[in-house]
């Protein structure tokens, strides 16, 4: 068994691989569980939203979207089936302000997962999309408040997850989206931070 990883950012790149390798999975090229994801950018209100901005945003999106394409097509070439996961913002679920951009291309990769979940499953390709909360370290750490279990998410949890998804235990698991985000996406301080000014 081993494990890919595309377009995440570095520091949940280092987690995810780190768990996985925990879990006993080498990293490589010809992979049967490829995580694929991309760095959005945020504190960015759309009325303040660049041409440049938006095209970089689309661009990661569809960089992700063909990694997972590629990915898929290799899994079925070899025939033995395996498991895709997307990492998207958890604005991808219901979004903040100054998080357009990171909801609209998050949203996309999620609806395109559950799309390839639909027409992989017959060709044994398990599909789930992992909603990441806000991270440690980028955002405010007030916004540790808002989360019910009381902080932030750290790359750790991400890698867990995906160890998780990739798992025997969530062999039936397919178009899943997962939240690891403590909470956050049900509170009602997400969409109205308490903390963004205006």
């Amino acid at each position: 068994m081993s494990v890919a990883i595309h377009g995440l950012p570095q520091a949940l790149a280092d987690a995810v691989a780190d768990a996985f390798r925990a879990d006993g999975m080498e990293l490589g090229d010809d992979a049967d569980t490829v995580v694929v994801g991309v760095e959005t950018p945020s504190g960015v209100d759309l009325l303040d939203l660049s041409h440049e901005s938006w095209d970089d945003a689309v661009a990661g999106a569809r960089s992700a979207f063909f990694a997972m394409q590629q990915a898929a097509r290799s899994i079925v070439a070899r025939g033995n089936g395996g498991c895709l996961l997307v990492v998207v913002p958890v604005h991808a679920l219901r979004t903040s302000r100054g998080c357009g951009p990171a909801a609209v291309v998050g949203s996309f990769l999620a609806t395109a997962a559950q799309v390839a979940a639909v027409e992989l499953g017959a060709k044994g390709i398990r599909v789930n999309v992992l909603a990441v909360g806000p991270l440690e370290g980028e955002v405010d750490p007030r916004t540790a408040e808002a989360v019910p279990l009381g902080r932030l998410t750290l790359p750790g949890d991400v890698g867990a997850a995906c160890v998780m998804l990739a798992g025997p235990a969530a062999g039936y698991l397919s178009g899943t989206v997962l939240a690891v985000d403590g909470g956050y996406a049900v509170t009602k301080a997400v969409g109205g931070s308490p903390f963004a000014g205006g």
